[in-house]
């Protein structure tokens, strides 16, 4: 058979997938490495030595389209020219999508196979372009998906059991992983308010990889927004939900969560520091140092980790766990000065001294006791002229797991 001839088969069959409607199938062909991809590619290469049928020009018709650019994007993939792949892919693409906007719910994972590839081509053809100074083509490939994501979260099928606006969801999580990798948060915070005020099924009717990944990325952009009351209910859902294998995953989680549970006065227990070596290397020290009131090593852990948690983006909300240290070493104080509801802010002070942080000015403490009686860490308030903290005859110092701190 020659290469013509198998190319014109490929096309019968992608035309046959679509006519009928048999989504799974598509998608398990669409692939640029499937198993089907291959076999047709290797029998061309056999029977003529070469992919001469796929320089030729197209012929008419939106499959035909579709299935040439295909195997040009996956040959070019096969030579290492990525650069030429995204083209191909792109191409694919959009043809794909012209009659995509024509289907329904059954070709929503052709348009996710589509999706993950063309993200695929397009960050090794910048990795390539990189040395040129040159690149464009994860911003190029995210605005083409964004094309799939509005047909998806727009489509006004009636039928809701066959409406696209199933694969709203699925794009959108593709875009989030996007959007961050071009630093774009702004973009993803115009997608979540887009999807808010559409008209789409509660995120609880979805499949629930679809609304772990979702409020993974909700949370951690609540999170980098200081919005951690957001942060927690949307992380901690990710956490109980995410499957017990995705060990990555879950660290990905931890990463953004423990800060602001630690932040709360839920210090991480041993337990999980021992499951997640990753988390416990990055918050392992500050979380005892936090629980002992040892101020002064909070301060040196935090310096020591700065460039680690700055990464992370999660230097401010590993900040914010030094009211805790604080708070608990002015329960120390507290009781070794017999537990007084009057404590002049020079015993304080001295205290401080006598902790290691030998800077600290009576100001200071007047500082510090604001902010932990504002945050309520403390219960009771500053006698300026007198120069003593009043604290409450009754629990001055709350428990550290009925802190509940606000966004």
């Amino acid at each position: 058979m020659s290469s013509s001839e198998r190319l014109s088969r490929a096309q019968q069959k992608f035309k046959i997938l679509a006519s009928t409607k048999n989504g799974d199938e598509l998608a398990a062909v669409l692939p640029l490495n499937s198993e089907y991809t291959n076999l047709v590619l290797g029998d061309m290469l056999k029977e003529d030595g070469g992919w001469d049928a796929l320089r030729e020009p197209l012929s008419r018709g939106l499959w035909n389209e579709v299935t040439v650019e295909h195997f040009r994007a996956a040959i070019a993939c096969r030579r290492g020219d990525f650069v030429e792949a995204c083209a191909r892919q792109l191409a694919t693409y959009h043809a794909f999508l012209r009659a995509f906007r024509h289907m329904e719910r059954w070709s929503i994972n052709g348009l996710l196979v589509l999706c993950r590839d063309l993200c695929s081509v397009a960050q090794r053809a910048d990795a390539l372009l990189a040395g040129d100074g040159q690149g464009g083509k994860v911003e190029e490939a995210t605005r083409a998906i964004n094309q799939g994501f509005s047909l998806c979260m727009t489509d006004r099928e009636p039928d809701l059991a066959k409406s696209r606006k199933w694969g709203t969801y699925r794009v959108a999580n593709i875009l989030f992983r996007l959007y961050r990798r071009l630093g774009a948060h702004n973009l993803c915070d115009s997608m979540i308010r887009a999807i808010k005020a559409s008209e789409l099924p509660e995120l609880d009717a979805f499949p629930m990889s679809d609304q772990v990944t979702f409020r993974f990325y909700r949370g951690m952009l609540a999170f980098r927004s200081e919005s951690y009351a957001q942060a927690k209910d949307d992380l901690l859902f990710a956490l109980a939900h995410c499957h017990r294998d995705a060990y990555a995953n879950k660290i990905r989680i931890l990463t953004y969560l423990t800060p602001v549970l630690m932040a709360e006065g839920a210090m991480p227990q041993s337990r999980l520091m021992r499951r997640y070596p990753p988390v416990k290397a990055l918050y392992g020290e500050l979380a005892k140092a936090a629980r002992a009131g040892n101020l002064r090593r909070f301060d040196e852990l935090l310096a020591e980790k700065e460039q680690q948690l700055v990464a992370a983006g999660a230097f401010l909300a590993a900040e914010r766990v030094r009211r805790i240290a604080t708070r608990e070493l002015l329960r120390k104080l507290y009781l070794i000065g017999g537990s007084a509801s009057r404590v002049p802010f020079q015993t304080l002070r001295d205290g401080f001294v006598a902790a290691g942080l030998a800077d600290t000015t009576v100001p200071e403490i007047e500082a510090i006791l604001a902010d932990t009686i504002y945050g309520g860490y403390v219960k009771g308030y500053l006698a300026h002229d007198h120069g003593v903290a009043v604290l409450s005859k009754q629990e001055p110092f709350p428990p550290l797991r009925s802190l509940v701190q606000g966004s």
